[in-house]
């Protein structure tokens, strides 16, 4: 019997296997897809993170002006700028404070006293424009935000009726913030020593509101220009107290 033995290099040639340029065009790809992925759930992330905090931080400046009017016996203002994403918190000691004269450069002259000063992150504001749509639940339906939600006789629901549409005498001056002016953005909430909130403006109810939205892209498809989360401010002026209302 005869054996034939190919060359060393032949037999070198025919055991190897490589990629082929549409094999590491189509990798490359992949990687590319995977990474780009990535990269917007990790800013998604950051941003929910961001607005989450930003939250947070705002709803600590309006519980803390409330406890320090009670334990220094002034009046602490929260002044909000809702156009330009700021907010001061003072101790009002002689009980003068005036929205009209105030001066954020200069946000708590002498004697006042400057408790904290805040500012949006990116992607977060004051808003919407439009409102979110509908009245606060229970216990803070009372409070306005341009909108009523309708009861049927049966007690289903008949939908959401704008109160701007018949002249409500309830319509917010903005319907994100119901006591801001409505030609500078600008609002006051003040914080009695002995309990309870007035305000610069908006209508006599049982208290007011404010909401913050989270407008970052929306990579899964979402409407452009809509938030993806809004919480509403909602502060009792009987007691002072506020409470964030997670409307999405």
């Amino acid at each position: 019997m005869a054996f034939f033995l190919l060359p060393p290099r032949v037999m070198l040639a025919r055991g190897q296997h490589g990629f082929t340029l549409m094999e590491m065009l189509i990798t490359v790809a992949i990687v590319g897809t995977l990474a780009g992925m990535s990269a917007v759930a990790l800013n998604r992330m950051k941003t929910r993170g961001s607005f989450a905090s930003a939250s947070g931080d705002f709803l600590a400046t309006l519980r803390t002006a409330r406890a320090e009017a009670f334990a220094r016996g002034n009046p602490t203002v929260v002044i909000v700028d809702s156009w330009q994403g700021k907010w001061w918190s003072i101790e009002d000691v002689n009980g003068n404070f005036s929205l009209a004269s105030f001066n954020p450069v200069t946000p708590a002259p002498s004697p006042d006293r400057l408790i904290y000063a805040g500012q949006l992150p990116v992607n977060t504001s004051f808003g919407p424009q439009g409102g979110w749509g509908a009245a606060l639940p229970l216990p803070y339906s009372g409070i306005p935000t341009g909108f009523v939600n309708i009861l049927l006789p049966d007690g289903g629901s008949g939908g959401v009726a704008d109160i701007f549409a018949d002249g409500g005498s309830s319509a917010p001056n903005l319907k994100y913030c119901s006591f801001c002016e409505t030609g500078s953005g600008m609002g006051a909430i003040t914080f009695l020593p002995a309990g309870g909130a007035s305000f610069n403006g908006g209508p006599l109810t049982v208290g007011q509101q404010i909401s913050l939205q989270e407008m970052s892209l929306t990579p899964d498809g979402g409407v452009p220009g809509s938030p993806n989360g809004i919480i509403d401010f909602a502060i009792v002026a009987a007691t002072g107290t506020s409470e964030a209302v997670t409307v999405r």
